[in-house]
């Protein structure tokens, strides 16, 4: 007889949360994907760098990663392809030559924006089943369980906080 595993029969595969969540989270890039992927001709990591630039940007390559957690060959296939596509552009950062700034152009801008609505949508009609409390709850427990992983792995949140962006955006300075 094997011996009982921590957490007991509440942690088996189909209960455990890293599993859950990860077939969570693809089946709604699956569903976002296909409302704009055709439309755009982008794949997950595609959509992933740009949301990223979109919401952060202008950002750097090795942001992106941060931001996303897309691995750095994934975003730099995923640059060049939006860069391709017209909807990203780069550019050398004057105050660091070393460092590549990523924006988004208008097209990408545009694209962003309607990629981003079917985001909402994909969400808020998963959220409909839920109270107002039970939203707040879940966003709470998110949280928490955020700040543990990030403890546990000695890391700091990788995205920025609204307050730190609104900062920057009065400042007028990009992250670096």
């Amino acid at each position: 007889m094997l011996p009982a595993l921590p957490g007991g029969r509440a942690l088996d595969l189909e209960r455990r949360l890293s599993y859950r969540l990860s077939i969570f989270a693809a089946k709604i890039i699956r569903s976002v994907a296909r409302m704009y992927g055709p439309k755009y001709g982008l794949l997950p990591s595609g959509w992933k760098t740009m949301a990223a630039i979109g919401r952060y940007g202008p950002a750097s390559a090795k942001q992106v990663c941060a931001f996303t957690t897309v691995e750095p060959d994934k975003v730099s296939r995923a640059v060049d392809r939006l860069v391709e596509l017209g909807f990203v552009s780069r550019m050398q950062d004057t105050a660091d030559r070393r460092r590549v700034v990523l924006t988004l152009s208008p097209a990408g801008r545009s694209a962003y924006n309607d990629i981003e609505q079917a985001t909402r949508a994909v969400e808020m009609a998963l959220l409909e089943c839920l109270t107002t409390d039970e939203r707040r709850t879940l966003d709470r427990t998110l949280s928490k369980l955020e700040a543990r992983m990030a403890q546990r792995l000695g890391e700091r949140q990788p995205w920025p906080n609204r307050a730190a962006r609104r900062n920057r955006a009065v400042s007028g300075r990009a992250a670096t």
